[in-house]
C-alpha cells in the first residue's frame, strides 16, 4: 500500500507588525512569530523586510539583502527550533 503524504500549505506573503512576522499561507491562515525569534528580521529595516521573494513555491521565503531564509514546512512541523 502506498503511503500518502498530505500536501502542507505554502506562503503567499509576509506581514510585519511592530513584534511580530506574519506569514500569510496557502490556506488562508497565518503563522505568527515574534521578530525576536529571527534576530536578522528584528534587525532589519522596514524596506529590507519588505524585500521578500517566495522560492519553491512558497515553501520558502528569501531576504537576499540580510541573508535570511524561512522554511514555510520546517515552521509547519516544528522542526526548525
Amino acid at each position: 500500500m502506498a503511503v500518502t503524504r498530505s500536501k502542507l500549505p505554502v506562503a503567499t506573503g509576509v506581514d510585519f507588525t511592530d513584534k511580530e512576522v506574519v506569514f500569510n499561507l496557502s490556506n488562508g491562515g497565518k503563522l505568527l512569530f515574534p521578530l525576536s525569534d529571527f534576530p536578522r528580521l528584528g534587525r532589519a529595516s522596514s524596506e529590507e523586510r519588505n524585500g521578500w521573494e517566495l522560492l519553491y513555491g512558497g515553501e520558502s521565503i528569501r531576504w537576499e539583502t540580510i541573508d535570511e531564509d524561512v522554511s514555510i514546512p520546517l515552521l509547519l512541523t516544528g522542526s526548525c527550533k
